[in-house]
């Protein structure tokens, strides 16, 4: 039944609209009744960042008094993308002139330094600056591709090992992975399967048979070479 009455308003707004373009002549930019007056920025979390907020509010004041049925999409999906910490959201008119702005906040998941700055990786796998170093993350050493990074730590997540056991991540020019757990283990990952390899290292890590001092070295084919 809401859906039927909020669909019947749009109906006559539009309708209205068409009355006064039609019998009036008047250009759409003249039409008051129709311009964005409110700008609604909501955070879908429990806990919510108003800096966030007012940040993205402040930089969407360019559409205020814009015409609804001619704002440009294209431009404020832009803008919004521009804002590191945000990284799902959707955009939604409220007729007769206001707009509404839903998002997900990104989270930390590593750290990263570049060229002497420090920086969080976002989940929304951007890079959101930052003046120190979270020690409950782990640290990327290395320059990788942010797609690159995403499949590793979407395989991670696939396989058996659990992405808090590790401390840090290093990332070689040959597009390879190593990672070092938090017990001091360094495991050495070939280029391709990696989601078979990490279900490897945690069998092996179970194993209390296997004395591991500290390398896991699974870069040789049909080997496991442990040091």
């Amino acid at each position: 039944m809401l859906q039927l009455i909020n669909k019947k308003k749009y109906l006559i707004y539009i309708f209205f609209f068409f009355i006064l373009t039609t019998f009036n002549n008047l250009n759409l930019n003249k039409i008051k009744f129709f311009k964005i007056q409110d700008i609604e920025v909501i955070e879908q979390a429990a806990i919510k960042d108003h800096e966030i907020k007012k940040r993205l509010q402040k930089k969407l004041t360019f559409i205020k008094n814009k015409n609804i049925f001619l704002l440009n999409k294209n431009l404020i999906i832009a803008e919004i993308k521009k804002n590191e910490w945000i990284s799902n959201f959707s955009i939604k008119k409220k007729y007769p002139s206001k707009l509404i702005i839903n998002f997900d906040k990104a989270y930390p998941i590593a750290n990263i330094v570049i060229n002497d700055e420090i920086f969080f990786v976002g989940s929304n796998y951007k890079l959101i600056k930052s003046e120190n170093l979270d020690k409950n993350l782990p640290n990327i050493f290395g320059r990788p591709k942010m797609e690159s990074l995403s499949k590793f730590i979407n395989q991670i997540n696939l396989s058996n090992l659990n992405y808090e056991d590790i401390k840090n991540f290093y990332y070689l020019k040959s597009d390879r992975w190593n990672i070092k757990i938090n017990n001091g283990i360094l495991i050495k990952l070939p280029k391709e399967d990696n989601l078979k390899f990490l279900n490897l290292v945690k069998e092996i890590l179970d194993n209390e048979n296997i004395l591991i001092k500290d390398t896991i070295n699974l870069t040789i084919k049909d080997q496991a070479i442990i040091n």
